[in-house]
């Protein structure tokens, strides 16, 4: 087989036998997203690099090493986009930019958005971490209420449970990582502490030091988390205003009685947040290295990019992990309901009627099949079978003559013979009744 017939690496094909997954997690999270109003948003898949350097930070792993340039293909003398493009690496600056962009300030606040699309991510491919990978996310802007933190950790709960995955099997990691005013305070006593261990950081952390000693929380190497062990905590530095709100959200989410471990290590890998942060991780991970999804608040974000001052929070999950974690954990996720209403025809005569009755059935709404290349009764009822249909109608040579039609219910096996007269009325009882 030639290379260029290979996926590229770190990219995944979704398969037909595996759309059941991606249907399960869409439909939860628009059942959830939609019963809090809000509204779903698109955006395109690049945009100027300018606006992830200033959201996520320049000290980022995402930043310094992840971020995939999108260049036009063509001839040198062709003029070239002076604005350097690259493809999203996370959806919260995309949808920050539309909503300056768009004036959603004017919108009555706060504005709530969500999505579900691909996002792109340079790294040594692995179990569960793609180049390509898909997320759902949602962002909500312009409320500052603790209330707000609550109800965002409420839907994400709420989402995952109808996923099947619950108490058994995760877990909300929370922190806060302090606002405007102590987050000088926490620098400090960050710096204070490290700066003894410089020497034995790894040279990113090393580098972190002078910029941004928050970040070094977030790194994986294991001499650098040995380090990090013993550094001071950062919600004993919190000014009061955060220390009431974290306490708010921790009390709401013990009221709600949903489950979280406070982590004074969890910084989360973008410099954009602020105050509360949090992941949601397999509770069987002790290691915190891996997980579900995360989010926080970004009050700064905005303003970052030349706006009003606007408090937001929001959330994304990876969708990959989580399918992964659905199949390990054995969790049943129902067949796409490809077909209602099979039919299935007998002799010359009742494919010609066959045809023209599923074309029937289709503009009256029904969702409506047939195998015209198979002519066997038992190799028809396969097909519906397989299709996941709930009746088969049935047309053979008498059917075809006397302009009647054999109505099979296929979730019992009963079947009863009828005029062709009375098949819609037939059709609407027995979907009705089951």
């Amino acid at each position: 087989m030639n290379e260029f017939i290979r996926k590229p690496r770190g990219t995944k094909d979704i398969l037909p036998d595996e759309q059941k997954y991606w249907r399960a997690i869409e439909k939860a999270v628009e059942k959830r997203c939609l019963a809090f109003d809000f509204g779903k948003i698109t955006t395109p898949s690049f945009e100027s690099v300018q606006l992830f350097d200033r959201a996520i930070g320049q000290t980022t792993d995402i930043v310094q090493k992840e971020m995939f340039e999108v260049k036009r293909y063509g001839t040198s003398e062709e003029k070239r986009e002076e604005e350097t493009l690259v493809l999203r690496p996370e959806g919260t600056a995309g949808v920050v930019r539309v909503y300056l962009e768009k004036g959603m300030q004017v919108w009555p606040q706060p504005v709530k958005l969500y999505y579900i699309e691909p996002m792109f991510r340079y790294g040594r491919p692995q179990k569960g971490r793609y180049r390509e990978f898909w997320q759902f996310g949602f962002e909500i802007i312009g409320d500052k209420s603790s209330q707000t933190d609550i109800a965002t950790l409420m839907l994400i709960w709420q989402i995952f449970n109808d996923l099947g995955l619950n108490e058994k099997d995760i877990i909300i990691d929370i922190n806060s990582i302090g606002c405007k005013i102590c987050r000088p305070q926490i620098n400090k006593s960050l710096s204070d502490y490290l700066i003894k261990y410089q020497k034995l950081l790894c040279p990113v952390c090393q580098e972190r030091l002078n910029l941004n000693p928050l970040r070094i929380l977030d790194c994986k190497e294991k001499k650098c988390q040995n380090i990090i062990a013993g550094a001071p905590q950062i919600i004993d530095y919190l000014c009061e205003s955060c220390k009431s709100d974290f306490k708010q959200v921790l009390e709401g989410l013990d009221e709600l009685a949903i489950p979280y471990d406070l982590n004074p290590r969890l910084v989360r890998g973008l410099d954009y947040y602020t105050k509360t942060t949090f992941e949601i991780r397999d509770l069987q991970d002790k290691t915190r290295q891996s997980s579900l999804g995360g989010g926080g608040r970004y009050d700064n974000l905005i303003e970052t990019y030349g706006g009003p001052s606007t408090p937001a929070i929001g959330f994304a999950a990876g969708i990959e992990r989580i399918i992964s974690k659905i199949k390990e954990k054995k969790i049943k996720i129902p067949e796409i309901q490809k077909t209602e209403i099979f039919v299935i025809q007998l002799g010359e005569k009742a494919k010609k009627i066959a045809l023209k009755l599923v074309y029937d059935l289709g503009n009256k709404g029904f969702a409506s099949s047939c195998a015209m290349g198979k002519n066997s009764l038992k190799s028809q009822l396969r097909s519906a079978d397989k299709n996941g249909a709930k009746l088969a109608l049935i047309i053979g040579q008498r059917e075809a003559l006397d302009k009647s039609i054999i109505i099979k219910d296929l979730r019992d096996s009963t079947q009863e013979s009828y005029s062709m007269n009375k098949l819609d009325e037939m059709i609407y009882k027995k979907l009705r009744q089951k």
